[in-house]
């Protein structure tokens, strides 16, 4: 069902309920008033009957006589005694003889249904000629009033469907108006996709608030594919080009061995060195390629909690000790100090630290772990070759290597420092980097720290 529609139907039927309710309340509210009132009026004739009663009785007058005086256009007077039996009777019509109401001695006053007619009548308690209390009984047919009732009941149905139908057109036009704008954002959007180009909806001064924060969260939304469009056609080229290279050279060097590794054992040997070299460089690159894209992806296993940082920075060290045979001092204030991060990407975190220390530089390597007020501040430093100043806002980008000839002889792809960031940014740590060239490079990692009243076993 279309937004318009649902408006229209839902305005309409509120309407309904609501209008309905409202001539419910009108037609009960007069028709209650207007008995009311009128049983009043009979109150007050039976008050002066009482009264003329007394006198009557005072000055020797039939009691009969004075009924008859108060009697009604069209009504029925009746005097009962305490048995129930009428004493006087005197109605203007003689089907009214047949109502009949039991004795009381209590004034009271309602509506009753007769033989398809509708009366109002009060009881009242008097003290007739003998001196016994008998009842006195006022009725008074109030078919005009019924009458009313039934013409206000046909104004208001009449008035309901008159003010529905206004509604049901007046919300058409307002449902219409107040969408117009939004199917006009629709048809762009559909003329966007249509053309398959990033184009962003020009905006509207005259559109309402809720409009035009719309149209800035589509264009929004669409600056942000297009950036992930660029960012993956880029990173299949860069990944193509870092994976044609060594493509190119083992192709070379199986033509070449084809040609003449048979005859000559010096090419042969030269040839599978190379073969080699650029097999590893490409098993490198793909493992890589793989772990950017897991890096990438929602990992349901990432979760960060509590750890001794200082623990997992020794067994990575003891690690990367064993495999590059290079020496890496641990420096720290405190072996128990907690930092908040996932274990497994924070280990690769800092193996792709180390593992880039190696590589650059042939010194002894040094972490310093500090105990800060609100983090714990890990610090990676080697003498190696260091990175020139221009390049150190470049050096997080994909494939970006700052010597390319120099990566091809350590291996580098371009891609740790950018798996970095983002194993960085998934924990919450901030790094900060200080190089000089031909001096060495300084990582500055600050990781959340978990303190005393936060710790949980």
């Amino acid at each position: 069902m279309k937004l318009g529609t649902k408006i229209q139907l839902y305005t309409t039927v509120m309407t309904v309920i609501v209008v309905i309710l409202i001539n419910l309340v009108v037609y009960y509210s007069y028709k209650n008033f207007s008995l009311n009132a009128e049983m009043g009026q009979l109150e007050n004739r039976g008050a002066n009957i009482m009264e003329e009663l007394q006198k009557a009785n005072a000055n020797n007058v039939s009691s009969e006589a004075v009924l008859q005086a108060f009697l009604l256009s069209d009504g029925y007077v009746k005097v009962i005694d305490n048995e129930g039996n009428p004493v006087v009777r005197i109605a203007t019509e003689s089907e009214y003889a047949s109502l009949d109401e039991p004795y009381s001695t209590s004034q009271y006053k309602k509506t009753i249904s007769h033989e398809g007619m509708e009366f109002v009548m009060v009881s009242l308690p008097v003290i007739w000629d003998d001196g016994q209390v008998y009842n006195l009984q006022i009725y008074e047919n109030v078919y005009f009033l019924y009458d009313t009732f039934e013409v206000l009941k046909w104004i208001l149905a009449v008035s309901t469907l008159i003010i529905l139908t206004v509604i049901f057109l007046l919300n058409r036009i307002i449902t219409n108006a107040i969408l117009k704008p939004v199917n006009k954002l629709i048809d762009k959007m559909k003329k966007t996709d249509d053309t398959s180009k990033y184009t962003m909806i020009e905006m509207n001064r005259k559109d309402t608030k809720e409009l035009r924060e719309l149209s800035e969260a589509f264009n929004e939304m669409m600056m942000d594919l297009k950036t992930h469009d660029e960012n993956q056609q880029a990173f299949i080229m860069n990944a193509s080009h870092e994976l044609k290279t060594p493509i190119t050279v083992i192709s070379s060097y199986s033509q070449m061995i084809k040609r003449f590794g048979k005859t000559r054992e010096d090419v042969l040997d030269e040839g599978i060195n190379a073969i080699s070299d650029e097999t590893e460089r490409m098993k490198y690159l793909t493992e890589q390629l793989l772990s950017f894209a897991k890096v990438n992806r929602e990992d349901e296993t990432f979760q960060v909690e509590p750890i001794r940082i200082v623990k997992l920075i020794r067994n990575v060290t003891a690690r990367l000790e064993t495999v590059y045979g290079r020496r890496i001092e641990l420096a720290f204030d405190n072996g128990e100090v907690l930092g908040l991060v996932d274990v497994d990407t924070f280990d690769q975190l800092i193996k792709i630290f180390l593992d880039n220390a190696c590589k650059y530089s042939s010194d002894t390597i040094s972490v310093n772990i500090r105990e800060l007020e609100n983090n714990v501040g890990v610090t990676i430093a080697d003498k190696g070759i260091g990175i020139p100043e221009e390049d150190i806002g470049h050096i997080f980008t994909r494939f970006y290597r700052v010597d390319k000839a120099r990566a091809r002889e350590t291996g580098g792809s371009g891609l740790g420092l950018s798996i970095a960031q983002e194993l960085a940014d998934l924990n919450d740590i901030s790094i900060d980097v200080t190089s000089r060239v031909n001096v060495g490079t300084t990582f500055n990692l600050s990781i959340k720290k978990v303190k005393k009243n936060e710790e949980t076993e």
